[in-house]
């Protein structure tokens, strides 16, 4: 039993029930039929002795949260508290007197919390889910402070996540001119030194945020579209994330004369569009 203090939701069997059974409620499945799924996929636990009683709180504390507490669920906490065959398990396990009290104290006051019925029902959360500003292959081009062109690629666009991430990598392509597909197709990763760590140098590549789009400064311009067959993900490709504007931000101070972390790294970017890593 992955316990951590004596309140009611302070450990895991009741965290993890609480977690399934509002993942379902946000689905706008009944509150009813999601007890009998969770009874029923959580036989092991409910035959526990150490896990039984954690459950059937958890259950009773959602269905009170949904306005919707059976009163079958009402009896099982009310023999739970009044007989002391939780504060039994408890000290069977060990607890100190401090936390015997603690607990009984807690379980009170929860019994008297759930007998009387709740003022609104908890609403429905929906998920909102995010698409991506820019498509996977978006050739992209800026203004610099200088009045140059900087160019960076779209190696990644999520549809319908929580997130909806783009990854982006800064090329080394910054000219007076417009550049052209050809040169993307052309154009190498530019690099960067880690301050203070000698011999360590990344590609300028992050992850960057839908809803943070709303506070870009930056006006890009899409060139064009080149095809990229390897996939990303941000769980465990380049775990950098930044804000939209620090693009143009680092990029300005990249090139300009006080900039001490200048890379002579480079590789081509049509690796990164390929199925093979660097």
């Amino acid at each position: 039993m992955g316990t951590w203090g004596t309140g009611i939701s302070s450990n895991d069997v009741y965290e993890d029930i609480n977690y399934e059974f509002f993942e379902l409620y946000n689905q706008g499945m009944e509150v009813s039929k999601i007890t009998e799924r969770l009874i029923s996929e959580n036989q092991e636990l409910i035959e526990s002795d150490e896990d039984q009683n954690n459950f059937w709180l958890s259950i009773a504390k959602a269905q009170w949260e949904c306005k919707a507490l059976e009163p079958k669920i009402y009896a099982r906490i009310k023999e739970i508290v009044e007989s002391g065959k939780d504060i039994e398990l408890w000290r069977e396990l060990d607890a100190s007197k401090a936390d015997l009290n603690k607990r009984k104290n807690v379980l009170d006051k929860f019994l008297n919390k759930i007998s009387t019925e709740k003022k609104s029902a908890r609403k429905i959360q929906k998920k909102k889910y995010r698409n991506s500003i820019f498509e996977k292959g978006d050739c992209l081009i800026f203004k610099l402070m200088d009045g140059d062109y900087c160019g960076v690629f779209v190696l990644e666009s999520e549809k319908e996540t929580k997130l909806g991430l783009n990854l982006i990598v800064v090329t080394d392509i910054k000219k007076p001119e417009k550049p052209t597909k050809k040169e993307f197709e052309k154009a190498n990763v530019l690099f960067y030194k880690a301050q203070n760590i000698e011999n360590d140098e990344n590609p300028i590549i992050s992850w960057y945020y839908e809803q943070d789009y709303k506070k870009c400064e930056i006006e890009f311009e899409i060139v064009d579209n080149l095809k990229t067959n390897k996939f990303f993900s941000p769980n465990k490709d380049f775990r950098s994330f930044s804000s939209w504007n620090n693009i143009k931000t680092f990029q300005d101070a990249y090139y300009s004369s006080q900039f001490k972390l200048k890379s002579n790294k480079r590789i081509k970017l049509n690796r990164l569009r390929k199925k093979y890593w660097l």
